[in-house]
């Protein structure tokens, strides 16, 4: 879009209003674009997309698979720590009739009544006298109720004996309790009951217990556990995750047209960016003793994921007849829209159009440093331009002879650029520029911490958006914030770029779209 110079004059006045701005948070009134961040929050989507959760236990199988084994080792040393091996000594007692009593054991009633006396011993094998005896016997560390829980006693069906088995980690413990439980039974019991006699029936024998028994029960049960708890926490932080994550999150939660993706640095080699200093006037096909050759950032300009950007953004402006004079800006501050902007421009000029590439970040401008341009002549640059009554803005121009780039570095910094960026001057320039070029590409500040993208968008015709991927520091709804300022201005966004792209982090729906060989 193009605006009018009372347009501009408004515009240049409701920026003077701006009261904060703090990051896309900032309330803007008189003018501006008010932002209520409240309203914001409560259109925060709330959607859960399955396969969205299960490319994260995908990409996490191997957070999963280590949580498992730690847990189940922790559970095998758990298991042998606390199941150490048993020693269970038996040892039986046989109950008789009394001396004086007769008692036909071969009769129903005499059975009867030895069954009955039988359980009646049994039952009272465990009483508190008895086995306060054998502690004091024996010596033994433990309480009347620790030595009870040892114990188990119980009749032999159909018999007239009883058993009586004793745990004991030590079996010379177990042996002792029982030989001496034995030994004192008559003594102590048959006083108590009154009736019939006691005696042992065979010598006591150990035997032990395996305590590992259910070691292999308890790894899988800990290995499952881990297992589990590591699924829910990678859910939890895919579910609890704002930032943006791939094209889904581009076009469903902010709204906006997804233009492509620019890969992440590393593992392309850099390309080296010849730019002499030369007025744009100035024949360009001899070399110059001043050419600089540097690497420029944008390593990956040769790459198809670029040429793919390149594609899809050269279409939309035909499509939509949105202009030639675009503005890249950052969503957050610490982003790659700089060589979003250069490698670009570098693309299309490949492609065989006529170029200009303008830093217009007079805060923190560094394009010039990344192409390589001696400070001395990136200082006189854009804000030159914009400051001084020289009515030749080619002279500020540099060109490149192997790109085929002209480029116009910001200048030096200026507090007032905001005012600057939205003169009529600036207007003229993107007038001029856009009259002359076939492609004008505006790098400017971050638009979620400066107010120069939104007086700068409202000069150009169209406006792209660039996001880092997966960062922590840029959530979607500040994103989307940034978004609706823009818009509220009436400034025409084309569409965002993932930048930063992390092809082995890529969601399920972008594994197959953005995914480029170098």
């Amino acid at each position: 879009m193009r605006c009018s110079c009372r347009q501009i004059q408004h515009i240049r006045q409701a920026l003077r209003d701006v009261r904060t701005v703090h990051g896309v948070h900032g309330e803007f009134s008189k003018g501006g674009c008010i932002v209520d961040k409240e309203n914001r929050s409560r259109q925060e989507e709330r959607y859960i997309d399955f396969r969205r959760l299960f490319s994260v236990l995908k990409r996490g199988i191997l957070w999963i698979l280590a949580a498992a084994i730690l847990a189940g080792a922790f559970g095998y040393v758990y298991s042998k720590q606390s199941d150490a091996p048993l020693y269970r000594t038996t040892g039986y007692m046989m109950v008789k009739a009394g001396e004086d009593q007769k008692v036909d054991s071969t009769s129903a009633q005499g059975q009867a009544y030895l069954t009955t006396l039988t359980a009646t011993y049994a039952s009272i094998c465990k009483s508190q006298e008895l086995l306060n005896t054998v502690i004091n016997d024996l010596n033994l560390d433990m309480d009347y109720t620790a030595l009870y829980g040892r114990i188990s006693v119980s009749q032999l069906e159909n018999t007239y004996i009883f058993r009586i088995t004793v745990s004991d980690a030590s079996s010379e413990t177990s042996e002792a309790i029982v030989k001496d439980m034995i030994d004192k039974a008559p003594g102590i019991l048959v006083p108590i009951v009154g009736e019939g006699r006691i005696e042992e029936v065979d010598h006591p024998y150990t035997n032990m217990q395996a305590g590992n028994a259910g070691t292999r029960k308890t790894v899988l049960k800990a290995a499952g556990t881990g297992a589990l708890l590591m699924i829910l926490a990678l859910l939890l932080l895919a579910v609890l995750d704002r930032t943006v994550r791939g094209s889904a999150d581009v076009e469903d939660a902010l709204g906006l047209t997804m233009l492509g993706v620019l890969p992440r640095e590393g593992g392309a080699e850099k390309t080296a960016l010849s730019l002499p200093a030369l007025p744009a006037g100035r024949d360009h096909r001899k070399e110059e003793p001043g050419q600089k050759t540097a690497p420029i950032v944008p390593a990956h300009v040769e790459t198809e994921a670029v040429r793919a950007l390149r594609t899809r953004t050269s279409w939309l402006l035909e499509q939509r007849q949105a202009g030639n004079v675009l503005m890249v800006t950052d969503a957050e501050a610490g982003g790659r829209g700089e060589d979003l902007a250069a490698a670009l421009a570098i693309s299309f000029a490949r492609a065989g159009h006529r170029i200009l590439l303008i830093d217009t970040d007079m805060h923190h401008g560094t394009l010039f440093k990344k192409l390589g341009i001696p400070d001395e002549i990136a200082a006189d640059g854009l804000s030159a331009w914009l400051r001084e009554e020289e009515e030749d803005w080619t002279r500020f121009v540099l060109r490149s002879k192997k790109y085929g780039i002209d480029f116009m570095p910001a200048g030096k910094a200026s507090r007032n650029s905001a005012e600057l960026l939205g003169s009529e001057r600036m207007a003229d320039l993107l007038r001029y520029a856009s009259a002359e070029y076939d492609l004008v590409l505006c790098s400017t500040a971050a638009a979620g911490s400066s107010a120069d993208a939104l007086t700068l968008g409202c000069l150009t015709h169209a406006a792209i958006l660039a996001v880092t991927h997966k960062d922590r520091r840029v959530i979607r709804s500040r994103v989307r914030g940034t978004a609706e300022q823009l818009q509220s201005l009436g400034i025409s966004i084309l569409g965002a770029v993932l930048t930063d792209f992390k092809a082995d982090k890529a969601e399920v729906e972008d594994s197959g779209k953005f995914i480029y060989m170098t």
